[in-house]
């Protein structure tokens, strides 16, 4: 198995359209639910605009555009890397494998007809985690495995090479950097665990180091390293045809090549390899153990890279949504209970708008009226939380909130109803705390039926927002129906309060764009309250 540049790409994916082959043709290329994105992938977890593949250097790069789901390698969540034959991307639920030939990014091949190389010593990577974690400091002679020293310096070191790391190939070369600086040899790399296949995700060379030979790793080697949890000593006799040579290299035990498996909660998702080009000092036990350590090192350091991802996209996450979502509908947003998927479904729509705004603002400095608005909206969007409805928008003076989704909700017209009265009412508080602002009322229409709901815009800017005639009817109940103070509702909304609500029906209205006259109600109160 040969490990090969990406100069000539392919993208397989299926989606809702079936099987896809894309070509990457041109840089940079757009990925996402748009279907003017460059790879348009048709499925509820991809973002409208998910990633980007570009150029950089002569190299080309996948990069997470902020998506909702992120975009996964070898289960670990990247916001850039490398992108090369045989990887597999993770984008929300699909699965995108890079196929390609060309030629090398990394000199590194993973061949089955290596007949020089062979294993003289290994070491099963969790007995020796246990022995670390039971063993003291120093036994009886005051000796460790790796010795003490060397053990405080890789300790050191890691700290400062893999924790400070930024993204997975950061974390990544700095294990082997720090491979480079432990043990006595002159190259390595890092390969992840992709479906059947390792992708290397960084390599390095010591400095002055200009070895024409790529790195070898017998498939057979390589498997066990990754079945057996064990890492290798390994012993290369090359295409030597002398016998006796071969021969002496093992009896003097220099070998040219180790190999580690890393770990992650119990599975094998990588491995580390080195080797020696012009070093000439021997590898023996001790470096096996030095390895050892600096493959859990690497391992912990993924996990801690992961971590820190999984964190940052979960703040991100939670401050995007919480400028939209009630903090009831964000948690089960980031459980997995509510999708923001596109969708057509059962809502009801709530327009609030100021009344006489046009004219307060003549009378008031710009700033007085942006923290006149900042005070009512954030007072109107908390009486929209508290019913867990969804803020679609502030437009000028007026508030737009839908209920029902994300998450379903049987009660949503009951809700939206519950949210408008308390908004009428709050209004009036808020008023009463500023004698110096002028009178302040709203209306409010509300209307209930299907809509469209999820994200819409362009490649630039989308919003999660509503669109539908469910939509236009509840703006043109509360623009031409809804009086100062008053909350009027559609059909279907009254249908779903009559028994929690007192209405009042209204004479049917011609609303604008509308053929057919509306039967609006006007909310007076809950039932049994005065």
């Amino acid at each position: 198995m040969s490990l090969t540049t990406p100069t000539s790409l392919i993208l397989r994916f299926r989606d809702l359209k079936g099987d896809q082959a894309i070509p990457l043709t041109s840089f940079p290329t757009v990925i996402g639910r748009s279907s003017s994105c460059d790879v348009f992938i048709q499925d509820d977890t991809i973002s409208r605009n998910h990633a980007r593949i570009y150029e950089k250097d002569g190299v080309l790069l996948i990069e997470d555009l902020d998506s909702r789901n992120g975009v996964q390698v070898g289960n670990m969540g990247i916001s850039a890397m490398p992108l090369r034959e045989g990887m597999v991307l993770q984008l929300g639920s699909i699965s995108v494998l890079v196929e390609g030939s060309t030629g090398s990014v990394f000199n590194i091949q993973i061949d089955h007809d290596l007949p020089g190389q062979g294993v003289l010593d290994s070491q099963v990577i969790d007995e020796f985690e246990k022995q670390l974690e039971s063993q003291p400091v120093s036994d009886a002679s005051g000796s460790t495995s790796i010795g003490l020293g060397v053990a405080l310096d890789l300790f050191k070191n890691a700290a400062e090479t893999l924790l400070t790391r930024s993204n997975l190939v950061e974390v990544a070369q700095g294990a082997i950097d720090l491979a480079l600086r432990s043990l006595p040899v002159d190259r390595g790399f890092l390969s992840l665990v992709e479906g059947e296949s390792l992708i290397p995700c960084a390599s390095r060379s010591r400095e002055g180091i200009d070895s024409e030979g790529p790195m070898q790793l017998s498939s057979t080697i390589a498997k066990q390293v990754l079945e057996e949890r064990r890492a290798v000593l390994i012993q290369d006799t090359g295409t030597m045809s002398d016998l006796a040579a071969a021969q002496s290299i093992i009896q003097m035990q220099i070998q040219s090549a180790m190999c580690a498996p890393l770990l992650h909660e119990g599975e094998v998702v990588g491995i580390l390899y080195v080797d020696c080009v012009l070093s000439k000092k021997r590898l023996g036990k001790d470096h096996l153990d030095v390895i050892c350590a600096l493959a859990l090192m690497a391992s912990s350091a993924l996990e801690q890279f992961r971590l820190r991802q999984a964190v940052e996209e979960e703040k991100r996450r939670r401050k995007d949504l919480s400028c939209r979502l009630s903090p009831n509908v964000v948690e089960r947003v980031l459980a997995g209970k509510a999708q923001l998927g596109s969708k057509e479904t059962e809502i009801s729509v709530l327009f609030a708008d100021m009344v006489g705004f046009t004219t307060i603002s003549e009378n008031l400095s710009p700033r007085e009226v942006v923290d006149l608005l900042n005070i009512l909206f954030e007072e109107l969007t908390d009486e929209v939380f508290k019913e867990d409805g969804t803020l679609d928008k502030y437009v000028g003076d007026a508030l737009i909130a839908f209920f029902g989704a994300p998450e379903k909700q049987p009660d949503h017209a009951v809700r939206a109803v519950r949210s408008g009265l308390a908004m009428q009412s709050r209004i009036q508080q808020v008023a009463a705390k500023h004698p110096e602002w002028p009178p302040l009322s709203l209306r409010i229409g509300i209307n209930s039926g299907l809509a469209v709901v999820g994200d819409i815009g362009s490649i630039q800017r989308s919003d999660y927002t509503v669109i539908g005639d469910t939509v236009n009817i509840a703006s043109r109940l509360e623009s031409q129906v809804a009086a100062a103070g008053e909350v009027v509702v559609g059909p279907d909304t009254a249908r779903e309060c009559i028994d929690l609500f007192e209405l009042e029906q209204l004479p049917k209205t011609p609303l604008k764009g509308k053929k057919q006259m509306v039967q609006p109600w006007r909310i007076l109160s809950h039932k049994n309250q005065d």
